[in-house]
This record gives C-alpha cells, sequence and structure tokens, in this order.
C-alpha cells in the first residue's frame, strides 16, 4: 500500500473536494474528516487551519491522507490530482 501525506495552501477545502471527485473519487461525508473513495485510491482530508506567512498575510492550509493499494493507482490519481491543484506564480 502507498501513502502520502500532503498540506496544500491557498486552495479551499471544498475545492480540493472537488478535484478529487473530478478524479473519479466519491465523497462519504461532508464534515472532517472528509473521506473521498476512488477506484483502488482514497483520500482523507483531515483538517483545515489558516497560516501565518507573515504578521500580515494568512493562507488556509489543507492537510490530506492519499493511499492507494498499487503503484499504479496512486501515479493516475496524482497525474490527475496535481494539473488540478497548479497555481501560477504572479
Amino acid at each position: 500500500m502507498i501513502e502520502k501525506f500532503m498540506e496544500l495552501r491557498g486552495i479551499p477545502l471544498s475545492h480540493l473536494v472537488t478535484y478529487l471527485t473530478e478524479c473519479g473519487g466519491e465523497a462519504k461525508s461532508e464534515s472532517l474528516p472528509i473521506q473521498v473513495v476512488g477506484d483502488q485510491w482514497q483520500a482523507e482530508v483531515l483538517r483545515e487551519e489558516r497560516v501565518r506567512i507573515t504578521s500580515r498575510f494568512h493562507v488556509n492550509a489543507v492537510f490530506i491522507r492519499i493511499t492507494a493499494l498499487e503503484r499504479e493507482s496512486f501515479e493516475r490519481l496524482m497525474a490527475q490530482f496535481r494539473l488540478k491543484v497548479m497555481r501560477v506564480g504572479g
């Protein structure tokens, strides 16, 4: 089994759940921890918190645990998910 913990900043929790469902998962709950189950993989949105970057700049941080039964399933999910969470700098 493959397991990966991720911290994603600046993306609303609801968007991340939507991205996981667009990758083929189905949300099993609406409150934290939110479990999203796909074919051969599972993601748990564990928590959301505000992170202080500077004294005046704060962003949200969402913590997710992704598990997959096989490397192929994991790689396929991560390739799709990374495209959805990619942001352009500026």
